[in-house]
């Protein structure tokens, strides 16, 4: 599964894994992450309806740094809020865009109140 899969699709108590109350994220991985996953999350909630089906996506947001870098509102959460130049935004855009088509798997352990990414990559 990709990492933008598991944070729009994975649920815990009608919760996704990103937003679910009493869970931290845990992460185990070779090569760190360009982004911490509760920033990859918050990105993602502005761009794409958790829980739908791709077709009812723009993927482009996941896919394609130089669309995010045209369409993407940086002024709509605080981590982006302060790019301004062009060369910074598709910086940002193109570590977003490594981070959120990694590989992983997802471990859910509820007796830790833990979500545990297992990059694979």
């Amino acid at each position: 599964m990709k990492l933008y899969k598991s944070l729009t699709q994975v649920q815990i108590n009608e919760q996704f894994a990103g937003q679910a109350t009493g869970y931290k994220l845990s992460t185990t991985l070779d090569r760190p992450l360009n982004y911490d996953p509760t920033i990859l999350y918050q990105y993602l909630d502005t761009v794409l309806k958790p829980g739908s089906r791709h077709d009812e996506n723009n993927l482009r947001y996941v896919t394609d740094p130089g669309y995010i870098g045209e369409n993407f509102n940086y002024q709509s959460v605080p981590f982006t809020s302060h790019m301004t130049e062009f060369i910074e935004k598709m910086a940002f855009a193109r570590k977003l865009v490594a981070d959120l088509n990694r590989h992983l798997s997802v471990n859910i352990k509820p007796e830790d109140e833990t979500i545990e990414l297992v990059f694979v990559d």
